[in-house]
């Protein structure tokens, strides 16, 4: 080999030493990279399967306010039992309330498409339940939406289920043994554990028992009873001492002379929370005479104080909605139009759609007596659910044989995305509402979401506990 052509086979070995490493931290890189795809493909792919896992609802930037996809088949028909009357009638705390099945049934207009609501009343009373259940059989219905409470609705229920219509209690409790019957309310046990749990938080809980016993497992340190008959003045001053406040702050307790007060006894361990039960009304009358007393401790309300009738009660006395208000249920009020999740959307188009309703003086509630506009600041989204849960049951059944509506409507699971405003609601149970039972908070912040007609107002907003 000539002296060139080894100069030339070393520059080769060379330009080779040289150009392996180049070669090795190339291949280093891209593995490199490929590694770092492979982790950001896993990763993505653990994202979207912990979403999946969640079941987010698949509902759209926004939700219309029409629902075109809601189509039940012609002439379809529900009925829609309420207890009427602003008195003492079992069940009439909901009724308003109730009105959000307008507010459903024209939504469903508004997509091209329609369901009549027909409205009975019954009275408060078992007979008047069956009867209604009876009118509306006669009338066509494939199902009905039994929007009241209490134990006057069993012999109703009975009736329908003999019927083989379907039921859905948008504020009941579905009770044991009754086929096709359906509740929007949480299973009794579940609001009672929560109910429990929440008192168990406080160490001398006292229990104001206005006209219900508390569920089995809430324990309390100390019961007192309270009726129509209480004098509020004199109730104020013993249940403040009890708690530890200073009832004549405004002029409840008068223990001196003209130009002095005696100040008030001091407790020993005094209550560090209120408990109160009975109807809706009567726990209206209990907080205002907690307010009349300066109590500030938290105050527990039982489920009862969900509906209007609590609000409008403790208004009517001269009470206010305070922060240390609580009570149980699930999260389906206004505040949830606020959030970004499925529901906060469709919340915000259900509230969207009541104003727009509300607006219209052509559309009447329920019973045709009176235009939306004087129930919309409470209609509320278990009614509107209700109806939107049988549109569908109806649209599957592809007729309106309740028999058929009923099977349907067992096999439903419904989200956000359906257009329902409230929790989502799996119908292969009794108790279809699918959401945690949890503490709710009071707040009388008004967030603007409603109309407001006369004394009937949104001051009462229930939002989770933070």
């Amino acid at each position: 080999m000539s002296h060139a052509a080894e100069e030339l086979g070393e520059e080769v070995i060379a330009e080779e030493e040289e150009t392996e490493p180049k070669r090795k931290k190339h291949l280093g890189l891209l593995l490199g990279i490929f590694a770092g795809v492979v982790i950001v493909v896993l990763l993505v792919g653990y994202l979207v399967r912990a979403n999946a896992d969640q079941g987010p609802d698949p509902v759209a930037v926004t939700v219309p306010i029409a629902l075109a996809e809601m189509a039940p088949p012609e002439n379809a028909k529900l009925g829609v039992i309420m207890t009427l009357g602003s008195g003492e009638a079992e069940g009439s705390q909901w009724h308003q309330a109730a009105q959000g099945a307008v507010v459903a049934q024209e939504r469903i207009r508004l997509g091209g498409n329609d369901v009549e609501l027909i409205a009975e009343d019954d009275l408060g009373t078992a007979s008047g339940g069956v009867d209604a259940v009876d009118s509306l059989i006669n009338q066509g219905v494939s199902g009905i939406i039994y929007a009241s409470a209490g134990d006057h609705l069993h012999d109703g229920l009975k009736a329908a289920t003999d019927a083989g219509v379907p039921v859905i209690l948008p504020y009941e409790t579905a009770p044991d043994g009754v086929e096709r019957v359906w509740s929007l309310a949480p299973a009794a046990q579940d609001t009672a554990d929560a109910l429990a749990a929440k008192v168990a938080e406080f160490e001398r809980p006292v229990h104001i028992n206005a006209g219900e016993e508390l569920p089995d497992g809430v324990d309390v340190d100390d019961e007192l009873s309270f009726n129509a008959e209480t004098n509020i003045d004199d109730f104020a001053e013993d249940i403040a001492l009890r708690t530890g406040a200073n009832p004549y702050g405004n002029g409840a307790y008068t223990g001196g002379g003209e130009d002095e007060q005696t100040p008030p006894p001091v407790a020993q361990n005094p209550a560090d929370a209120v408990v109160v039960s009975g109807p809706a009304a009567m726990q209206a009358r209990v907080v205002f005479a907690l307010q009349t007393g300066n109590v500030s401790v938290p105050v527990i309300l039982t489920d009862a104080a969900l509906s209007p009738r609590f609000e409008q009660t403790l208004l009517e006395l001269g009470g206010t909605v305070s922060s240390n208000l609580r009570t149980i249920g699930v999260s389906a009020d206004d505040g949830m139009a606020l959030g970004t999740s499925g529901q906060s959307r469709a919340m915000s188009a259900f509230l969207s759609a009541n104003r727009q309703f509300a607006g219209n003086e052509e559309i009447t509630n329920l019973t045709g007596d009176a235009p939306l506009a004087e129930t919309a600041a409470v209609a509320d989204t278990r009614g509107h659910d209700a109806v939107l849960a049988f549109a569908e049951a109806l649209n599957v059944a592809g007729g309106t044989d309740p028999a058929n509506v009923a099977e349907a409507l067992g096999g439903l699971h419904m989200v956000a995305g359906h257009g329902i405003a409230g929790p989502a609601l799996d119908f292969s149970q009794s108790h279809a509402v699918d959401a945690a039972v949890t503490v709710l908070n009071a707040s009388s912040q008004r967030l603007g979401l409603r109309p407001v007609h006369g004394e009937v107002s949104d001051a009462l907003v229930w939002i989770n506990q933070p």
